[in-house]
């Protein structure tokens, strides 16, 4: 018999006579899924141009700004990181409606940079709507860092142009008035090295030094607590330089030069008018001006200038900030290419860094808290109050804070719900100092970048160290260090040696109030300060009992013979190179005056044992 026809599979989704299946239901494209929000953390400034319009020429000096070697981002990110934390108070990694009454308000957290200070209460906690930027009912950390903006753009302020101090003529014109003994408003060799023997008449406190209070005594008002502006008598001859004009100096973030610089750089500079700046008027280096002269007509007009507006910055720093000066840091990127286009550089220390054109000192200084006018941390402020309030106990109940004691305690009060973070109705001690802890924390990275213009005083000038004193080798040394200020070839001192400065402070941002007082304060000279030597050998460091850096005669505890030695130059003071030189060659002495080990005797030595 044979085989049935086979029968052609009836094609799927279509009916066939015979077994035709159901239809299928049409494929339907899956809904696409509404994309995750995009949460755009705010732009930090780390950076900033600053332009200097110093005698000689513009200067363009780009300024990186770190904290500990870190940028700002960086310890943004982690300090909030920490933030959120304290608020998730169940730790499952997001800051739910009832944890958004712990969090620190936008505003709040801004007054917190500028001021030091979070005043619970003051501004309210954020609704969840504010922070909830995905609508799921809860805040993730990258939320949390979005809702900051106006705090993260107050991380890096630029602050005012501090103006120049106007006692600095009067100080100036009392020691010139002093030195110039024809009173003919010119200093010579022989009145400049003549001043070393004040030391005999006017040395009040015998520490073989001259400070302000000695030098000028009119000057000073016991009552007032330091130096006052007196009007002194000007000499026909050589008047005091005008004031400078806090114009010398413009800050702006890196990339917000305005176009209009340009033009400000060519009025300021432009001496025939002709809108053009031939090389001699803009004072830039051979490299510099022709990089810019692209046609090589000799003179920069508008659109060639606007080139150096907007293009690589004459010179690249880093200024990095910690707590303590030592580790501060302020470094140039290239000093040898600085100065082979003739700028001069002196490292005055780690965190400070000196930058000469022509005569004109720029100042670049990461300004570390100084101990005299830091505040201490938060913690440290309001102890106090903790101490009150427990009565003894390890902890402060909200019945602690009541009664008599209501309105003494309020400010406790008012944080007690926020540091009691595990809300067993006892705040500890450990509670109350992670609290202050938190905001210590985004208060020590809130940095201020301060510009000053100042016509240095004649004080200043001679205070190679700036200790407020001037010692023997400084007065010795005067007429050698002031005259190199003066034109090349010039046999006298005048006034324009005293040319105004441009100081840049990085400091922290509370701590700006006390930036210009710390900066002045070494000049004034106190008296009652004491210096305590910390380079060279020990016995170098004891016998130099006025810190001057110097162990004179006078000092020295030795014999006569012993000092002659030690000064190497003969100038009847030990330096410390003079000193750690005469101890290094003691030690290498001791050690060949050593007795050498005894050496084995061949016949009783054993030998090594073999393996």
């Amino acid at each position: 018999m044979p085989d049935a026809p086979a029968l052609a599979p009836a094609p799927r989704g279509k009916l066939s006579k015979v077994g035709a299946p159901k239809p299928e239901a049409p494929t339907l494209a899956p809904a696409p899924r509404p994309s995750a929000p995009k949460f755009v953390a705010p732009k930090l400034s780390d950076s900033f141009e600053v332009l200097v319009f110093t005698n000689p020429r513009p200067v363009r000096v780009r300024v990186a700004i770190l904290q500990e070697g870190k940028a700002i981002g960086e310890l943004w990110r982690d300090r909030l990181q920490k933030a959120f934390d304290f608020c998730d108070r169940d730790g499952d990694g997001f800051i739910s409606e009832k944890e958004t009454r712990f969090v620190f308000s936008d505003q709040g957290m801004s007054q917190l940079l500028a001021n030091g200070f979070y005043q619970p209460g003051a501004t309210g906690a954020p609704t969840l709507s504010a922070l909830d930027k995905d609508g799921d009912g809860k805040v993730s950390f990258e939320e949390f860092v979005t809702y900051y903006k106006r705090t993260a753009e107050q991380l890096m302020r630029e602050q005012p142009v501090q103006p120049d101090n106007a006692q600095n003529v009067s100080v100036t014109e009392a020691i010139f008035k002093m030195l110039d003994a024809n009173g003919d408003g010119k200093l010579t060799k022989d009145e400049v090295k003549a001043v070393e023997k004040l030391l005999a008449t006017r040395d009040a406190d015998e520490d073989e030094c001259l400070n302000m209070q000695e030098l000028a005594p009119e000057l000073y008002n016991p009552a007032f607590g330091g130096f006052q502006q007196v009007q002194v008598a000007q000499p026909p001859n050589g008047a005091y330089p005008t004031g400078a004009s806090t114009q010398m100096v413009v800050l702006y973030r890196s990339g917000r030069i305005p176009g209009t610089i340009t033009q400000q750089v060519i009025k300021r500079y432009d001496k025939n008018g002709d809108f053009e700046l031939t090389k001699a008027e803009v004072g830039f280096d051979d490299l510099t001006f022709r990089a810019l002269d692209k046609d090589g007509n000799g003179t920069l007009d508008g659109e060639e200038l606007d080139v150096w507006r907007t293009g690589a910055p004459d010179l690249d720093l880093t200024l990095s900030l910690a707590p303590k000066a030592v580790d501060c840091v302020a470094k140039l990127s290239d000093e040898k290419g600085a100065a082979a286009r003739g700028f001069v550089i002196k490292q005055v220390e780690n965190g400070r860094v000196v930058l000469h054109v022509g005569r004109q000192p720029i100042d670049f200084w990461a300004f570390a808290p100084v101990a005299q006018y830091s505040q201490g941390t938060l913690k440290q402020q309001y102890a106090y109050l903790f101490t009150q309030a427990a009565g003894g106990k390890k902890y402060i109940e909200e019945k602690d804070l009541t009664g008599p004691n209501a309105v003494q305690f309020q400010f406790v009060r008012v944080l007690f719900d926020t540091a009691d973070r595990d809300g067993d109705g006892k705040m500890t001690k450990d509670e109350f100092d992670a609290y202050f802890d938190l905001q210590d924390s985004f208060r020590n990275i809130s940095l201020s970048l301060t510009p000053a213009v100042q016509t240095p005083t004649l004080f200043q000038l001679l205070d190679e160290n700036r200790d407020g004193r001037l010692s023997v080798r400084e007065l010795r040394t005067a007429w050698t260090r002031l005259v190199v200020l003066e034109e090349p070839g010039a046999e006298v001192l005048t006034k324009n040696i005293i040319q105004p400065s441009v100081a840049l402070r990085l400091a922290r941002t509370f701590d700006r109030f006390y930036i210009q007082q710390a900066a002045v304060q070494p000049f004034n000279g106190n008296p009652n300060q004491v210096i305590v030597p910390t380079k060279g050998p020990l016995w170098f460091r004891k016998m130099d009992r006025n810190g001057d850096g110097d162990v004179s005669r006078t000092e020295y505890v030795g014999t006569k013979e012993e000092f002659d030695v030690i000064d190497a130059d003969h100038d009847d003071l030990i330096s410390l190179t003079e000193a750690e030189a005469f101890d290094k060659k003691m030690r290498e002495n001791s050690e060949k005056e050593k007795p050498s080990p005894p050496k084995p005797d061949p016949k009783t030595e054993r030998e090594p044992l073999k393996k």
